[in-house]
């Protein structure tokens, strides 16, 4: 049977090239619903707020802090009463060119599909989540949580909270357990997809987390790709169909042509 996707799409800054984004996800994917979880501020959430989205009342960093949990709002509220097999969360700022078949075959449908999935240990301490006084703690305080009440004694993960995917049943087990907003949202997609024993793949939009030469294209920290980048990557038959951030209009786009599903080189964790 074939596998029923939703999407959603995240949307904190602006709402032009958001319209753009939904336009170009909705016209590779016929058939797939997209719907909007809302979570900035000012003047932005008030051209949010003439459209049919879920808007999250915390403040816009919390939202962009705790995009899985904002999610889970969205998940108790609305999205529990949608026929879905698997959920793709799609940043504003995320440029997909592709099918999300085509794009996530390296998820397996019964999978959560993480970008960038690497052990703690290799990811190291510098981390921001990890770096700091306040965020050590919290880490601290999540992994305690996750080993009282979960009896969690596995190998903790991180990974880029970009381009995520999520079966159904991990929804339904992730809203039960009700995680704690501490840490965020790339230490807890990880950590909550181990406890109940989800298998877990990576999207493969980058190839590893100590990779400088994926950072033009595709990053959660550094500058936004060059059109030029992206365009030239369209224009090769294995390129990259994944960019982020992706902040500028991208009008004009040259689309690849449709061609048979690539799996990403990376291999499936559990």
């Amino acid at each position: 049977m074939p596998i029923e996707r939703v999407a959603v799409f995240r949307l904190h800054r602006d709402p032009l090239i958001s319209r753009a984004r939904v336009g170009l996800l909705r016209r590779l994917n016929p058939g797939v619903s997209v719907h909007g979880i809302f979570g900035g501020g000012g003047g932005v959430r008030e051209a949010a707020g003439r459209r049919p989205l879920c808007c999250s009342p915390r403040d816009g960093h919390w939202n962009w802090k705790n995009a899985d949990l904002v999610l889970l709002d969205w998940y108790r509220e609305r999205g529990h009463r949608l026929t879905f097999d698997v959920l793709h969360l799609v940043e504003w700022d995320l440029l997909l060119t592709e099918p999300l078949d085509r794009l996530y075959a390296s998820a397996p449908p019964e999978a959560v599909g993480l970008t960038a999935l690497t052990p703690l240990s290799v990811i190291g301490e510098e981390w921001r989540w990890l770096a700091g006084r306040d965020e050590a703690r919290e880490w601290r305080e999540l992994l305690g949580h996750a080993r009282t009440a979960f009896r969690y004694d596995g190998t903790p993960y991180g990974c880029l909270g970009v381009g995520p995917c999520f079966p159904r049943a991990f929804l339904r087990d992730y809203a039960a357990a009700d995680p704690p907003d501490l840490g965020n949202d790339e230490l807890r997609y990880p950590l909550f997809a181990q406890l109940p024993g989800h298998p877990v793949a990576d999207t493969g939009f980058r190839h590893a987390w100590h990779s400088p030469a994926d950072d033009r294209y595709f990053n959660a920290v550094g500058a936004s790709v060059d059109p030029e980048a992206v365009a030239a990557e369209l224009a090769t038959p294995d390129g990259r169909r994944a960019f982020h951030p992706a902040r500028a209009s991208f009008r004009g786009l040259r689309l690849p042509a449709p061609g048979p599903s690539r799996a990403a080189s990376r291999p499936e964790n559990s």
